[in-house]
């Protein structure tokens, strides 16, 4: 047991990074893995727009106390940010796939 042991703000704000860290990955993987069918992906996405806002503000706040940890939160940001708009994140298709049209009228023979 640590008697008397004291926390920075520059602690606080480097567990926070690391806590958004993590919201983000688990949003991201819930957004992306989980069926289109439940309400799991929208939770997901959800998780993951709040995780970014808190990775911005809470690597700033770091950023400010000169703590590596601002390198983190800007680099999980980036790869958070490629990983929601790679690819179209549904693995099932929900309608089927529509037949070639063309646009010449057809002649009578």
């Amino acid at each position: 047991m640590v008697v008397g042991s004291q926390l920075s703000v520059c602690t606080v704000f480097e567990v926070l990074v690391v806590l958004f860290q993590v919201c983000g990955i688990l949003g991201l993987c819930l957004n992306r893995l989980m069926p289109r069918t439940t309400r799991w992906p929208s939770r997901g996405q959800t998780g993951l727009i709040v995780a970014l806002f808190g990775l911005g503000i809470a690597g700033a706040l770091c950023g400010r106390h000169d703590s590596e940890f601002a390198l983190f939160a800007g680099g999980t940001m980036t790869l958070l940010l490629i990983g929601m708009t790679m690819g179209s994140g549904s693995m099932e298709r929900n309608e089927p796939a529509r037949g070639c049209v063309t646009s010449e009228a057809e002649l009578a023979a």
